[in-house]
């Protein structure tokens, strides 16, 4: 089931800042060699914060997981919540690479949420991100329980992704 929430709100469900921005996106091109999905999981600082404080590539957690598509076996999450809980960082966001245009999710997104939590966000690239990607480029989703999601394009996904100086 795909929800769509209303696009009045203003509150960011993910901040960067504009280098971290620009270097996960050449991050996620490189490694995705511009053949095959690439992704990242978005840690910050607790309790609450939704600014990125770290960046964890899935390939460092799981070497053999870019296969094309990405499967991430559960080890890898076990390394993930050694780091959450060593630098007092939360996962609050994933974010992977699709090979067009098209940000919506696949099946196999909807289904198989990285982090199946209430308020997870799940970011998708388009075009491997090999190309110029800004924020109104991706499809942002956010996970609501029970299988559901509430997603954004364009302007309303570039209200919930912020990337910008932080003061």
């Amino acid at each position: 089931m795909t929800t769509r929430a209303s696009s009045s709100a203003r509150q960011p469900l993910v901040s960067l800042a504009p280098r971290q921005w620009r270097s996960l996106m050449d991050e996620l091109g490189r490694r995705g060699q511009g053949t095959r999905e690439a992704g990242a999981f978005l840690l910050a600082s607790l309790p609450n914060s939704r600014r990125v404080a770290h960046v964890e590539y899935f390939d460092d957690l799981d070497p053999m997981c870019l296969r094309g598509n990405i499967e991430i076996e559960g080890h890898a999450f076990s390394k993930l919540w050694d780091i959450c809980e060593a630098k007092k960082l939360t996962v609050i966001a994933d974010v992977h690479t699709h090979p067009y245009a098209v940000v919506q999710q696949s099946s196999i997104d909807k289904q198989n949420p990285m982090i199946a939590r209430d308020g997870h966000v799940a970011l998708i690239v388009p075009h491997f991100a090999t190309r110029r990607v800004r924020p109104r480029h991706v499809g942002v989703h956010q996970y609501c329980g029970d299988g559901g999601w509430a997603s954004w394009f364009r302007r309303d996904a570039a209200r919930r992704l912020s990337v910008r100086r932080w003061t």
